[in-house]
């Protein structure tokens, strides 16, 4: 299951097994939220943990796109999405986040999703998958010029899918629409009423008491999702240490030694446009307000010191 929108540096591969790690509480609070992959892991999987789920991102125009694939805007049923071109992408990511996520390379924000030399293609097959528009490149790689009875978006995406999977010469997967499909899936939350949004710094968020704060910041040495190095990390590390919360933080490295990595998992990530791949190992860090909780509760559960 994939967690979330599809986003940059997004923790939907590893997030069931890194939240495991997380002690029980009255809130969670997730303030890099980013993807909101996190935020709806939780949901999904330790809601029985928790009375409320507190999301915050301080990039303007996920908090929007979230809530509306929870309110149903992306249903296969009501939204036919229009293929977006290379200008219209960058006549449009500025002004929409769904443009700017959905439709960038790497849901990076930055450059579009396809290459130029295989743009018309990739629109080719999405008119035909979405619309049931055959041109004569689609009448080609089909064999056919209607789907016919089939109708539905999901299985015409499918059909395309194993397609391509036995002609491994062809390379038009249809990414966008599966990156839709991870929006049409949050509208399983529309019922929610333990789901708070925020659009903030993460340092004016108001915290309630008995909470698990989890931040996922823009890691050290990189730059950040709009193209700057401005986040203060050691600012960031000091506000971690004197909270008074237990305080998760997912880094590469962090060698302060005021806080404890507890947990480590390999994540295999995209590094160009030919989808070659390399291991990254994803660290997560406590504070110390978080490790004596942590050793608190092993302490309960041993019933021995530690």
């Amino acid at each position: 299951m994939n967690y979330g929108i599809p986003y940059m540096g997004s923790k939907s591969k590893i997030v069931k097994e890194m939240i495991k790690v997380f002690p029980k509480a009255d809130n969670f609070y997730d303030l890099f939220g980013g993807g909101f992959s996190v935020t709806h892991a939780m949901i999904v999987h330790r809601s029985k943990h928790y009375k409320s789920f507190h999301y915050n991102e301080i990039r303007k125009g996920a908090c929007e796109l979230i809530k509306d694939a929870i309110a149903g805007k992306y249903n296969y049923d009501v939204f036919k999405p229009n293929f977006v071109t290379r200008s219209e992408f960058q006549v449009e990511k500025e002004r929409s986040f769904y443009h700017k996520i959905i439709w960038s390379f790497g849901n990076s924000g930055k450059n579009y999703l396809f290459g130029k030399d295989i743009e018309k293609q990739k629109e080719s097959l999405h008119n035909a998958v979405v619309f049931d528009q055959f041109d004569d490149w689609a009448k080609k790689f089909f064999g056919f010029e209607t789907f016919g009875k089939l109708k539905d978006i999901k299985e015409r995406r499918l059909y395309c899918k194993n397609k391509i999977k036995y002609n491994k010469s062809k390379r038009m997967d249809l990414e966008q629409l599966e990156r839709l499909e991870q929006l049409q899936q949050l509208q399983q939350l529309q019922q929610l009423e333990q789901l708070n949004f925020y659009n903030k710094s993460y340092i004016d968020v108001p915290i309630k008491d008995n909470s698990i704060i989890y931040c996922d910041p823009p890691y050290k040495g990189t730059a950040d999702y709009d193209g700057n190095n401005r986040f203060n990390h050691a600012e960031f590390l000091d506000w971690v240490h004197e909270n008074k919360s237990p305080v998760f933080i997912s880094e590469y490295n962090i060698d302060d030694k005021r806080f404890r990595c507890i947990f480590k998992i390999k994540k295999r990530s995209l590094l160009s446009s030919d989808k070659s791949v390399g291991d990254k190992i994803e660290k997560l860090y406590v504070n110390k307000a978080g490790l004596n909780l942590l050793m608190k509760n092993k302490l309960n559960k041993s019933g021995q010191k530690l």
